[in-house]
């Protein structure tokens, strides 16, 4: 029992307001180059649009709570009987971005425990080493597109490879087939298509327009879906 009463189950208000301002700029300013970083260098057609408010606000919302719970024993037990009860069903479409999510908790737990010196380093590494693997990465997805072909009709798969063969020869490209689906009436054809300049991009849609008779063509780019 005495062992009970001798810990601490009270609120501190000693907190100082100056301190906890520059913490919570400084949590605001790094969590703020994470999602940056996010929107400039995540490589996948996945990523997703709000990403970059979400790093923002989980990082100061861990900020918040730690800075908190910290100064009461009774606040952290409640705090984890809280989160037992919170169930989080957004998928995380890419695991890489679990990187991104778990740097914002630790920019939030660093700066609400005020150890922001060590938290500032190990966030700043953790982005350099993540823009020299994604510039490194960046170099094979440049001008790299999706090519999606609707035709009516059916013809034979052989027809479609030696084609597409032939075509990746004539012209200054790097055409593959990755995907063909073949209906009752129709066709789906899935090309992936590395081009070195837009105007090669057109002229490789314009002859597979020519040679499938195609009913439709949509290429993809990143997140940016252009029909022809």
């Amino acid at each position: 029992m005495s062992e009970l009463n001798s810990l601490n189950f009270a609120v501190s208000n000693s907190i100082e307001l100056l301190s906890f301002t520059l913490m919570m700029i400084g949590a605001w300013t790094l969590s703020y180059f994470v999602a940056l970083h996010y929107e400039k260098y995540f490589p996948h057609i996945s990523r997703s649009q709000s990403m970059g408010k979400t790093i923002f606000t989980i990082a100061v919302t861990t900020f918040l709570i730690i800075s908190v719970v910290k100064s009461s024993l009774a606040l952290s037990l409640g705090l984890i009987g809280a989160l037992s009860i919170i169930r989080f069903r957004t998928p995380i479409k890419e695991p890489f971005e679990l990187s991104y999510l778990f740097m914002a908790i630790a920019i939030g737990l660093g700066f609400g425990a005020q150890q922001w010196m060590p938290t500032t380093i190990v966030i700043l590494f953790s982005l350099l080493v993540l823009t020299i693997f994604s510039k490194n990465s960046a170099k094979f997805y440049d001008n790299a597109y999706f090519f999606y072909i609707n035709i009516d009709g059916n013809i034979e798969s052989n027809f479609i490879e030696s084609n597409i063969a032939e075509l990746s020869q004539n012209v200054n490209a790097d055409i593959s087939l990755r995907r063909l689906d073949q209906g009752a009436k129709s066709i789906q054809i899935t090309l992936s298509v590395r081009v070195q300049s837009k105007e090669e991009l057109l002229d490789i849609n314009k002859k597979l327009k020519s040679i499938f008779s195609a009913k439709s063509i949509s290429i993809v780019d990143s997140q940016k879906l252009i029909p022809f």
